[in-house]
């Protein structure tokens, strides 16, 4: 109680709190409070004490997991529209926040949800949700999500509607849920085919895609990318970039089958227009791809100097995520070919660039 008085109190002109503010539907999560001062268990937080339990630093699982959460936490940041701060002429809060405050996307939703202003309150509604899956609470931001959504599809906001599409498709592909997953991505196709956005409607599928292959639905991921994704990206839209992610998850539904020619195949097409656009992200990654590739069939020099030629890459661009993955590969493929000394540097390397992470310092 203290805490929502204070924050109606220094949003004096707002008056009463719309009652909606507490309800919930039959539609949303149970037991989440959009107040709640007890803070969910982020998800970054277990990856991260799973690492650091990791016994074998040679079997990465654990570290690739929470590297593909910093990464998620990023598309999601990069993904968020935030409003405008409301000025302060009428009447918003401009002073020092403390620590038992409401935050200020919090007092903007009141203040908008006051005002009436139903498309900004579903904008600061994305935001929260954006801002509780950065944290890592991902019930709590499907639950701001699917309000935001329903108020843009109230209002016909389409374009807004298909950001909730993504941010609610992205986020149940990272728990897991595939059927939530496919829903929202299919609803993206079916909207973004009604307004002939091409780069939305790729997205899709390749988004799509990469669930049925998470599913090991790969003749269908296969089919999307090869009918739909790829001759979209290449021919309508000329974008090399869409080509290259096609070329490299049709490479990556090859290698899951051990289907490792057309992998290979594949994941060269995709260096290659990397290095056409000198992309070098898109170089390294292609290049780790065609050295796992080179290693599962036992070509482990050529594994290495394309291990190698990442290595540098990534040194020079400071990909510190990347970069821990390589000196793991390379203390494989040097114990593969007899050399213990290198591949026990490789993993001294390894375990230094791992601890550098978990404590979120910087590559120098």
């Amino acid at each position: 109680m203290k805490l929502k008085l204070r924050a109606i109190l220094a949003i004096g002109f707002l008056g009463v709190i719309d009652s909606s503010m507490a309800s919930m539907n039959d539609t949303r999560i149970a037991a989440i409070d959009h107040w709640s001062i007890t803070p969910e268990i982020s998800v970054y937080d277990s990856l991260k004490i799973q690492v650091k339990k990791a016994a074998v630093p040679v079997n990465p699982q654990a570290l690739k997991d929470y590297i593909n959460a910093l990464q998620f936490k990023e598309l999601l940041k990069s993904s968020d529209s935030p409003l405008p701060a409301f000025p302060t002429s009428a009447g918003i809060f401009n002073g020092s926040l403390s620590k038992d405050s409401l935050s200020a996307d919090d007092q903007l939703l009141m203040l908008y949800r006051n005002l009436g202003d139903r498309k900004a309150e579903a904008g600061i509604l994305s935001s929260l949700g954006t801002n509780a899956a950065v944290d890592g609470n991902m019930n709590k931001a499907l639950m701001f999500f699917h309000d935001a959504l329903k108020i843009n599809s109230e209002i016909y906001n389409k374009q807004a509607v298909v950001k909730n599409y993504f941010s609610l498709a992205r986020i149940y592909k990272y728990k897991k849920d595939f059927n939530e997953a496919v829903k929202y991505n299919e609803l993206i196709v079916a909207e973004s085919l009604a307004s002939r956005n091409n780069r939305d409607l790729g997205e899709a599928y390749l988004n799509l895609a990469s669930i049925w292959t998470a599913q090991r639905k790969y003749k269908d991921a296969e089919a999307i990318i090869m009918n739909k994704a790829l001759p979209l990206f290449a021919y309508k839209l000329h974008d090399k970039i869409g080509s290259m992610r096609s070329y490299d998850q049709l490479a990556e539904i090859f290698q899951l089958q051990k289907r490792f020619s057309e992998a290979k195949w594949f994941y060269i097409q995709s260096n290659m227009v990397a290095r056409k656009m000198n992309n070098s992200s898109g170089i390294v990654n292609s290049l780790v791809s065609l050295g796992h590739v080179k290693m599962s069939i036992g070509d482990h020099k050529l594994a290495l100097s394309d291990f190698r030629e990442a290595e540098a890459l990534s040194i020079s661009n400071k990909y510190r995520f990347k970069l821990v993955e390589i000196k793991n590969d390379l203390s494989k493929v040097y114990a593969a070919l007899g050399n213990k000394t290198a591949a026990s540097s490789a993993l001294s390397e390894f375990t230094v660039l791992k601890n550098a992470i978990l404590n979120g310092a910087a590559l120098k």
